[in-house]
């Protein structure tokens, strides 16, 4: 069945018949379209495209054309969808735009109908799930389609790996063929809940290690099949979108986990394979270390990205445990082999399928709901196997004794004291191997307490350039990020503009203490000093903030023995600030892209190797314009900058 499942994975495409580029035609008896096979599929890299400037850009080959999925593994990369939909009915209708994917962390869906009018969409498992159009599992928004051709641009942004399909559907037809769905993972959840309720018995009558393990290794199957596919959000925790997206890694780890424990159980390898069995070990540990560092180090991209890829190593780790069990004797491999195996190659499909490794298709991404139920019935077989061998022994031992006391008393009494000394030493040697166990268990929780400690010292060791890489990259994170914020609230309307009359030159005298120590550090003449009084009406914290993203940029550029200074010139009703320095300069093409979001300028280092994102002058100009002004720059390669900026005379 695992070959099977590999071979479908393989074999099926994801495409269908390649419709007119970018564009699909509906009407009232037309229920449901998948739109990604029409869609335009953009890659925006920097975070910059808008659905206006996306119009603009030239047409590309896009290898996702006729396609059902986009896939592009993991990336920070923006994606952009354009299609263009036409109503040819005389009538609006209603649709539901509907994901594949229950994981998508950020969609915005921009909808420009036939009369101009734009209508705006958020969504994404980052939002309350009470946010969504339809209670379902998958991202889902209402779309009002009048009549003609509307334009639909769809911004998809996520952590996780990118698989993006969306289908048009009508509302009623959407809610039918959900039953079909229902109907599939009520089977599945209900064959493999009732092998887990079968083994959690047995493990309640016999109290036997390896069911108690083999249970939680179907549960953590469940929960973590549950959450990849979107139920337990709606149902455990809707209120706590963080928490979901994290259960994605941390039910994947667990599964992992708990398989390697009950492979070590089922397959006996501390007994019968010693090297395997410290191996097993060793791999627990490592993922244990794996799963605490990227989760600190790296948070959740590192967490969801080395859970997928560990699941291929575990999967085929365990594949290679059960055939080196099989020869070497062991019957209870072949139970194993069958079913353990299909579950966990339809786990390595679904793995490369998420990354995009291999084509998407419902058996690919469904291949271990297949495996884990042929898995959870094989496993369960064996395992009630191991209970008739069990039994049967018992029964053959009951019949050598009345044997023995019907041929001679005496021979008899000889065989009850000889089982006897028998039975104890098997009690004797069955509390060892307890104890063993426990010792064992012991044994990789101190290994990781040591490994974790060596870790944190070996990270003690970095060099001096790389620990002031780090410093600087978060000091410029840390900047970008306080700029980013202040940018985002003046777009949402949280920075109210309150003009007063203000006095430059007390700004100044201001901004030269704050700067002068970075100056003299960088060997920088600062001279910020101005004559006055120089009244000005403008807002002051937002005054304050150009003036100190110009003053940063100017020492960003300029080195030793360099100058900044700042001057004040009447122009019209206008005051004409100018912060000069005789720093590295730009050219002029660089100039021109300045001030603009949907521009970005050649990434130019500062003299110190600061870098740059530009969103500080663009916070400028905002408020500039806010508050009544104009802003410039004035510059020559290798002879310094000028900008300026104009305010109101107060």
């Amino acid at each position: 069945m695992g070959v099977l499942l590999l071979c479908i994975a393989f074999g099926t495409k994801a495409d269908v018949a390649q419709p007119a580029r970018g564009e699909v035609s509906i009407n009232g008896s037309l229920t449901e379209i998948a739109l990604m096979p029409s869609a335009r599929t953009v890659k925006d890299p920097d975070n910059k495209l808008t659905a206006e400037g996306l119009l603009k850009l030239p047409e590309t080959p896009d290898e996702f054309m006729g396609k059902r999925i986009a896939s592009f593994f993991f990336t920070d990369a923006v994606y952009w969808f354009q299609v263009s939909i036409k109503n040819t009915d005389s009538t609006p209708l209603q649709r539901l735009l509907v994901f594949d994917q229950s994981w998508l962390d950020d969609v915005q869906i921009t909808l420009i109908v036939p009369d101009g009018t734009t209508r705006l969409f958020k969504g994404g498992d980052l939002l309350p799930f009470q946010q969504r159009t339809v209670s379902h599992r998958n991202i889902n928004f209402e779309l009002l389609l009048p009549p003609g051709e509307s334009q639909l641009f769809v911004r998809v942004k996520t952590r996780d790996p990118y698989l993006v399909g969306m289908t048009l559907w009508e509302r009623s037809a959407f809610f039918e063929s959900n039953i079909s769905e229902a109907h599939y993972y009520g089977f599945f959840y209900g064959v493999v809940v009732v092998m887990l309720l079968y083994n959690l018995m047995l493990y309640i009558s016999i109290r036997e290690p390896i069911y108690a393990t083999y249970v939680v290794y179907i549960l953590s199957f469940i929960v973590g099949t549950a959450t990849y596919n979107g139920h337990t959000y709606p149902l455990l925790w809707p209120d706590y979108p963080i928490w979901s997206n994290w259960a994605h890694s941390i039910f994947i780890y667990l599964y992992m986990f708990a398989g390697l424990i009950f492979t070590i159980h089922f397959l006996e390898l501390r007994s019968k394979l010693p090297h395997a069995y410290r191996l097993a070990k060793a791999l627990i540990i490592i993922m244990l270390v794996s799963f605490v560092l990227t989760a600190i180090l790296g948070g959740y991209r590192w967490h969801i990205s080395s859970s997928i890829l560990w699941i291929v190593v575990y999967s085929l780790f365990a594949l290679w445990m059960g055939v080196i069990s099989l020869l070497s004797g062991n019957r209870s491999a072949r139970f194993f082999l069958i079913g353990t195996t299909a579950c966990l190659v339809g786990s390595a499909i679904t793995a490369l399928t998420v990354s995009a490794v291999i084509p998407y298709s419902f058996y690919t991404f469904h291949a271990p709901d297949f495996g884990m139920m042929l898995d959870a019935v094989m496993l369960s077989f064996a395992l009630a196997d191991r209970l008739r061998i069990a039994r049967a022994e018992t029964e053959q031992a009951r019949v050598e004794l009345l044997e023995v006391m019907v041929s001679d008393t005496e021979k008899l009494e000889s065989r009850v004291v000889q089982r006897t000394l028998e039975l104890k030493e098997a009690n004797a040697t069955k509390d060892k191997f307890f104890s063993i166990i426990a010792h064992d268990l012991r044994g990789p929780i101190g290994s990781l307490s040591a490994l974790f400690n060596d870790v944190v010292l070996s990270i003690e060791d970095l060099t001096d350039d790389t620990l002031q890489a780090v410093r600087t990259t978060t000091k410029n994170t840390h900047n970008f990020l306080e700029q980013l914020l202040t940018w985002a609230r003046s777009q949402k309307g949280e920075i109210s503009y309150t003009p007063e009359a203000i006095e430059l030159s007390q700004i100044f005298k201001e901004l030269q203490e704050l700067f002068s120590a970075q100056a003299q550090t960088k060997g920088v003449k600062l001279d910020l000093k101005i004559d006055g009084p120089y009244w000005i009406i403008a807002d002051l914290a937002m005054a304050n903030t150009i003036l100190r993203n110009l003053i940063s940029n100017a020492l960003k550029y300029t080195d030793r023995d360099d100058s900044i200074s700042a001057s004040v010139e009447e122009e019209g009703n206008h005051y004409r600030i100018n912060i000069e320095d005789s720093g590295i300069g730009m050219d002029h093409d660089t100039q021109k892209m300045l001030f603009h979001m949907g521009t970005k300028p050649q990434s130019t280092l500062g003299t110190k190797q600061e870098s740059g994102t530009g969103l500080g002058l663009i916070l400028c100009s905002e408020f500039v314009e806010q508050n009544h002004g104009t802003i410039g720059v004035k510059s020559e390669k290798g002879e310094g900058t000028t900008f300026w900026f104009t305010l109101p005379k107060g």
